[in-house]
This record gives structure tokens, C-alpha cells and sequence, in this order.
């Protein structure tokens, strides 16, 4: 009498965990090829050579800032609302080089339209460009084709600023990574190890940094279990009945894959925050904030007011910007609009003794010269300056 083996379900032999991690782990492999291929276009060998400017090498043709080590910090732009930070490279190649990234941040998403500008070898009197993307408080990689002018011999290049800048913008570095299989695999698994930071937007959008990663580590493990499970149906699909506890071992390890990152990342956070914050008296915590600069300013505004409480209307373009701020100005008696499109206060609206904070806003405007409040329609209040702060910054009382 003679045992029968069934060699068509090997994974069904094996522990059942076992067998679960180890298709999610092909699976998860199988995923991250595939969009390693369709990322650089099937080349399996090195990519052409990357280029890289580090921040201090662009020089601004408008706007105001400064360099800190390799870095570019743009201050502010200029009275027409625009800054160029320009940069001039070594001629290279477009072809080969898809991919651009400028590693640029700030304390949060800032109102500012970003554009990318390059010029070619064939055609040097014509800028090509393509408006940049956001990404939490980082600039989302840009992807480039003929289509977009990214043709030829790439020459010079710059970053174009249009809007107010409430807060400053930090450019690292400017880069074009060599594209090729072997790349884009260790760039994926790099991104997945970054750390990200937690900022008002991670209550809603915890990863939202990963909208810049080649694939997200969320969409990669659910590819890879869906493969996964159609692998062990396959090996098995001639076993009755299948071991379920197969199926629940690729979730469960997927889930806990999931879990590992993020309770990393918060670890990495707790790191972060008690290096800032900790042993720290509530004054010099404002001061170690990301948003150090607004609580300095809006210091020096308190300072200029009389003591509360005092009518004051805080006007501003960027709602983040008009919330914390009032936040710095309590317990004043604040007005600001909560919506997201600011609105200001008409002149019937402010009394006598009012006091109006201006601050990087457009509709409504300072005459220094007449001394008066300015709306866009052509109405005046009387109102004589208190406090002069650049970049637009301007504190008045209404008469």
C-alpha cells in the first residue's frame, strides 16, 4: 500500500503563515519590478549620468533671499509678487532623463505658484516650462517628455516664484536622476524608508508626502496580495479545498507590513519632537516651532497694540496663515475670516479705534502717503500706521 503525495500544493504543506509571507513577498517584488520597468522605460542597464545643482548655485535674477551652506533660502519676492532663482548647468542630455526633482520645502504648502524653466541648446531664445506640485510641505517630482519641450540639450534652468511668500521657501538641491531598473528599484525602497514628518495635514492625510514615491508602500502591498492570492490559487488549483488560513496570512502580514512603517515613523517623530520641545520653558518651544517666524512677528504686532481688549481685523490672503496668526494675537479681540477665501471687512464694517492687520493680502491696500485704507473698488477709510513690517506686513488704527 503506498502513500499518495499531492506535489501541485506545496504551499498548502507548509505553515500557513509561512506560505502567506512568502507569496506577499514575491508578490510585493513582482509589483515593485513591474513599476520599476514602466518607470524607466524597460532599461535595465545604467541610465545616462544624473545631474545635480545644490541650492546655493542658483543665483536670484528677482526676489530677495540668501544662501546657508548648500542651500538657497528665498525671503520673499519682489513688488511684482515674482522671484527667479537661476542656474546654469552643464549641457546634458533630455533624452534619458525623464525625471526631475527639486528638493524644496518649507514649513507648510505655501500660496505660490511654482514653475519649472529650462532652456535648450537647439532652440536658446525660447523658455520651456511646466508648473510644479505640492506635496504636503515638499515638491512633488516632475515627469517631463518631448510633448513638454524636454527635448534636445538641456543648457540652463530655473525655479519661477509667482504669488506673496508668507514664510520662506528652502531650496537643497536641484537634481536629474539617471533612470534605469536598478535605480528606480533602490529609489523605491528609499522612499519607503524616509521619514515623514507629522504636520497639521497628517490628522486626515498621514502619508500624503508618498504622493511624490514612484508607488506607495499601501498600493504596492495590496498589489503584492492580490498577486500573492492568485499565485496560491494557482499552485493549488488542483487541491480541494484550499487552506484558508493561506489567504488571512497574506492580509495579516500585508496589515502588520503596513503597521511596522507607521509605527516606525512615529517613533522617528517622537525622536524629533522631544529634541525640539523637550526640557524647554512655553516661550522658547513658540520659538523652536516651524512657525517661529509668525510668532515673532505677530510678538511684535501685540507689542504695538494697547492693552485688551482691542477690535483688531486680521487680514490675509493665506487662511493657515490669518488662523495661527490671530491664534499669537489672543486674547485681543480678533476678527478673521474662517473660510477659505479671505473676506475683508468693508469700511461701514470698522469703527473708530479699529485696528486693521494687513498681511500679504491683495484686495485690500495701505496709502501711506494719503493714510488710508484702500479697497480695490476704489472706497478709503482714514487710518494712520502703527506698525511697517516687510515683506507686507502693515498694522494701522482707523480714525
Amino acid at each position: 500500500m503506498t502513500e499518495r503525495v499531492d506535489a501541485a500544493a506545496p504551499a498548502a504543506q507548509a505553515p500557513a503563515w509561512i506560505a502567506g509571507g512568502g507569496l506577499l513577498v514575491i508578490g510585493i517584488a513582482v509589483t515593485v519590478l513591474l513599476v520599476a520597468i514602466a518607470h524607466s522605460g524597460g532599461n535595465w542597464r545604467g541610465g545616462a549620468p544624473a545631474v545635480a545643482v545644490d541650492g546655493d548655485a542658483f543665483t536670484p535674477l528677482r526676489g530677495r533671499g540668501h544662501r546657508d551652506g548648500r542651500k538657497f533660502v528665498l525671503e520673499a519676492t519682489d513688488g511684482e509678487r515674482l522671484a527667479v532663482l537661476s542656474a546654469r548647468v552643464a549641457p546634458f542630455a533630455a533624452d534619458g532623463h525623464p525625471r526631475v526633482d527639486f528638493n524644496l520645502h518649507s514649513s507648510d504648502a505655501l500660496p505660490v505658484e511654482l514653475v519649472f524653466v529650462w532652456r535648450t541648446e537647439e532652440r536658446p531664445n525660447r523658455n520651456f516650462s511646466k508648473r510644479l506640485s505640492w506635496t504636503g510641505t515638499h515638491i512633488a517630482p516632475l515627469e517631463l517628455g518631448p510633448d513638454d519641450g524636454w527635448t534636445g540639450t538641456i543648457t540652463a534652468l530655473a525655479l519661477v516664484a509667482r504669488g506673496a511668500l508668507p514664510r520662506p521657501l528652502v531650496l537643497d538641491s536641484f537634481s536629474v536622476p539617471a533612470v534605469s531598473v536598478a535605480t528606480v528599484v533602490g529609489d523605491i525602497f528609499q522612499q519607503w524608508a524616509a521619514f515623514i514628518p507629522i504636520v497639521a495635514a497628517s490628522v486626515t492625510l498621514p502619508f500624503d508626502d508618498e504622493r511624490s514615491h514612484y508607488t506607495t508602500l499601501l498600493a504596492t502591498v495590496a498589489a503584492g496580495a492580490l498577486f500573492a492570492a492568485a499565485l496560491y490559487w494557482l499552485f493549488t488549483r488542483r487541491t480541494v479545498p484550499r487552506d484558508a488560513r493561506v489567504y488571512w496570512a497574506i492580509v495579516i502580514v500585508g496589515w502588520l507590513l503596513l503597521d511596522m512603517r507607521f509605527q516606525i515613523d512615529l517613533w522617528r517623530q517622537l525622536a524629533r519632537t522631544a529634541a525640539m520641545f523637550a526640557g524647554k520653558t512655553a516661550e522658547e518651544k513658540r520659538l523652536a516651532s516651524d512657525d517661529h517666524e509668525l510668532y515673532t512677528l505677530m510678538k511684535e504686532v501685540g507689542a504695538a497694540l494697547p492693552a485688551p481688549p482691542v477690535r483688531i481685523h486680521f487680514v490675509a490672503d493665506d487662511q493657515a496663515l490669518r488662523t495661527r496668526g490671530s491664534y499669537f494675537l489672543y486674547p485681543q479681540n480678533v476678527y478673521y475670516s474662517s473660510d477659505k477665501r479671505a473676506r475683508k471687512p468693508s469700511p461701514e464694517e470698522l469703527r473708530s479705534g479699529d485696528y486693521v492687520l494687513l498681511f500679504l493680502t491683495s484686495d485690500l491696500g495701505y496709502d501711506s502717503a494719503a493714510q488710508a485704507l484702500v479697497w480695490r473698488d476704489g472706497r478709503r477709510k482714514p487710518a494712520e500706521q502703527i506698525l511697517l513690517r516687510p515683506p507686507g506686513l502693515v498694522l494701522v488704527r482707523v480714525r
